[in-house]
């Protein structure tokens, strides 16, 4: 089996979701009743149409009026307690994008989770009422519903075709500026990263860029110079400069098929704590704990072993373990490779099904 490049884990100082102050790429809160200076922030939205052979368009410009009749603002009303006790209200703002001519949308699930009378916004001033057909907080995406037809979904493009240094564009509801929605380029400066969310779900399958994301953009569209979704914008290093992060279409279409249908997949677990190999001659992630009733229990994995390949993709540490893992379904048949007394011992395990953060 065909290797995979190494992955970047990003666990700290990423800024993501409802409530968080500074540089969120969610939505953007403003409050509304006791405290008008209170500024929360929340995320945004993305899409899924028919793939396109269309070359580049002539000018970002361009590119932005073709897209914006698809893209539109994904808006909550939002109650919150205020420093002292008193009681917030206020709109959530983030970005979304058509999925189907019928009404579907899609958005990251941080987005729509705390709030409630789910509004979206269109460029072209109407304002209508949305319904949450599903939402997979452990991906970060939602699927909402309008009761509209002839919508225009963007066109989507090829996640798996990038190459580093690319020119992508971020169209979507930064800050919810008054006017017209905010335009952003750069480039794709990595691919296939991991990153641990603040309520502890791990992302992955992620593009990296400088492209300015903000809040608000969270959710929107990631375009490529075609102007087809390769990418939908997700979170951003808060401890660093111009690193945003972006769940990659290609991986995220079946799972968002799913959603459209009102499925919300199950998570897989192995069952398994970890931590770095203290063996110095052998990488990969030792296992320190098995728990009960698991997959890997069921399958003779030891407290001790050390974890080094899942499927053939080798496992560096208990970061890339877990991204191996998140990457599957509940159910798969996986392959995991032990290094056991100095052998190495290849132990078949169905996955079980994973209802909290653990590995």
């Amino acid at each position: 089996m065909a290797q995979r490049p190494s992955r970047a884990r990003f666990g700290t100082g990423v800024v993501l979701g409802v409530a968080l102050s500074g540089a969120a790429v969610g939505g953007f809160v403003v409050g509304t009743s006791n405290d008008s200076s209170a500024a929360v922030s929340l995320p945004s939205a993305t899409i899924i149409g028919e793939p396109t052979s269309a070359t580049s368009i002539a000018s970002i410009s361009d590119l932005a009026a073709a897209a914006r009749p698809s893209i539109v603002a994904v808006r909550q009303t939002v109650t919150q307690q205020g420093q002292f006790g008193n009681t917030q209200e206020g709109d959530s703002v983030g970005t979304g994008f058509v999925l189907s001519a019928d009404g579907y949308i899609v958005t990251n699930s941080h987005v729509v989770a705390d709030g409630d009378e789910t509004t979206v916004d269109f460029d072209d001033g109407t304002t209508v009422a949305a319904t949450i057909v599903a939402s997979d907080p452990s991906h970060d995406l939602a699927v909402l519903k309008v009761d509209l037809t002839g919508l225009v979904p963007l066109p989507v493009g090829s996640s798996d075709d990038l190459r580093l240094g690319d020119q992508l564009v971020v169209i979507g509801y930064a800050l919810d500026l008054t006017g017209e929605p905010s335009v952003t380029t750069g480039i794709l400066s990595g691919m296939d990263r991991s990153l641990t969310e603040p309520n502890g779900e791990l992302l992955v399958n992620l593009l990296q860029t400088d492209t300015a994301i903000n809040p608000g953009n969270s959710g929107g569209p990631l375009l490529n110079s075609r102007g087809e979704v390769i990418g939908i914008n997700t979170a951003v290093a808060g401890q660093a400069e111009n690193i945003g992060f972006a769940i990659a279409i290609s991986p995220a279409q079946e799972l968002i098929s799913e959603l459209q249908a009102g499925v919300i997949p199950e998570r897989a677990l192995l069952g398994v704590t970890s931590q770095p190999s203290t063996e110095p001659d052998i990488l990969g992630a030792e296992v320190i704990d098995v728990s009960a009733n698991t997959a890997a229990s069921a399958a003779g994995i030891r407290t001790g072993d050390i974890v080094t390949a899942i499927d053939d993709e080798p496992v560096d540490g208990p970061e890339s373990l877990g991204t191996l893992i998140a990457q599957r379904r509940a159910g798969d048949d996986i392959t995991v490779t032990v290094s056991r007394d100095g052998q190495l011992l290849d132990i078949s395990a169905p996955l079980g099904v994973r209802e909290t953060a653990s590995q």
